[in-house]
């Protein structure tokens, strides 16, 4: 039993790694490093041109809703205006940052980085 949950835990240590690392490596593509802010990431996803925008309003206020896929990576973005109201990154089907503004502490311009699990136990 012990030896299963073993394998069964190295296999999430490496599909996770995978997915940080796929991020990390389109995040340093993005802004030439291995961190970038919430703004960084959502003027990425606005501003490509293979991004799916769909705009509705609710109660007179206009929400534009933009998914972006590349490769593995999947972009999910909520605006109001220029106001970030959501921002989901996926990689290998894995959250690998999911923004709120209702909830998050953080800034939009602090800068987010990505584990390296490589050597997590």
């Amino acid at each position: 039993m012990n030896i299963s949950f073993n394998n069964l835990l190295n296999k999430a240590k490496t599909t996770l790694n995978q997915a940080f690392g796929h991020a990390k490596e389109t995040l340093y593509s993005i802004t030439g490093s291995s961190s970038a802010s919430v703004q960084q990431i959502a003027d990425f996803v606005r501003n490509h041109p293979d991004v799916k925008v769909v705009k509705k309003e609710y109660l007179g206020v206009t929400i534009s809703f933009f998914e972006l896929v590349q490769g593995k990576m999947r972009y999910y973005l909520e605006t109001n205006n220029s106001k970030i109201l959501q921002l989901d990154v996926h990689s290998h089907n894995h959250t690998v940052l999911a923004y709120r503004s209702y909830r998050d502490q953080l800034s939009v311009d602090t800068p987010v980085k990505f584990p390296d699990l490589q050597n997590a136990k």
